[in-house]
């Protein structure tokens, strides 16, 4: 994909990010961006564990720059990197799906897996302008749906999907069998 760069023009979001830039540039993600990307979604899985007991206390990040460094390189990955002048502010990751020969209607798909946004950045326009991208490159590829997964947790991400227009699929629910 080549550089683009995304001005969002909604009176919700400021098109400047800082003082420093009065744009935000969307691109893939490249090797270069590995170990910012790495302490990005660490910041983000962090936010995730102050909202459920759910996520192993230990578990720092659930990416490893192995593991990160194979989804920009592997066809199937969108991998999105957010860039406030040189500075990385956040990124989205997704996988593209092919048509399936199961129950459901066979139709291609962006399965967004994770997107996040520096907190010091958080409420600027910059995630919304990711999933922006995002939409118009699956809309290149002629993907017919983006779906995504929300922890119950989180109303903030509900709510900001939900604007964006995404409305719920199924429902997961869980019992726990543990004792606390």
């Amino acid at each position: 994909m080549a550089v683009r760069m995304y001005r969002d023009s909604s009176p919700k979001y400021s098109n400047k990010i800082d003082d420093r830039s009065d744009y935000l540039m969307i691109r893939t993600s490249r090797t270069s961006d590995l170990p910012v990307l790495l302490s990005l979604t660490a910041e983000t899985f962090e936010h995730h564990k102050r909202l459920s007991s759910h996520f192993h206390p230990d578990v720092t990040t659930p990416y490893t720059l192995e593991s990160l460094s194979q989804m920009v390189e592997a066809e199937q990955h969108l991998c999105l990197t957010a860039l406030n002048g040189d500075d990385i502010t956040g990124y989205l990751f997704g996988k593209w799906t092919a048509p399936a020969a199961n129950r459901f209607t066979p139709v291609r798909i962006l399965n967004i897996t994770d997107v996040g946004v520096n907190a010091s950045h958080r409420s600027s326009g910059i995630g919304r302008q990711l999933m922006q991208a995002a939409e118009e490159l699956a809309l290149e590829r002629g993907v017919a749906a983006v779906r995504l997964n929300v922890w119950a947790v989180n109303d903030h991400a509900a709510t900001f999907y939900e604007e964006l227009g995404f409305e719920p699929l199924y429902t997961s629910l869980q019992k726990s069998l543990v004792q606390q």
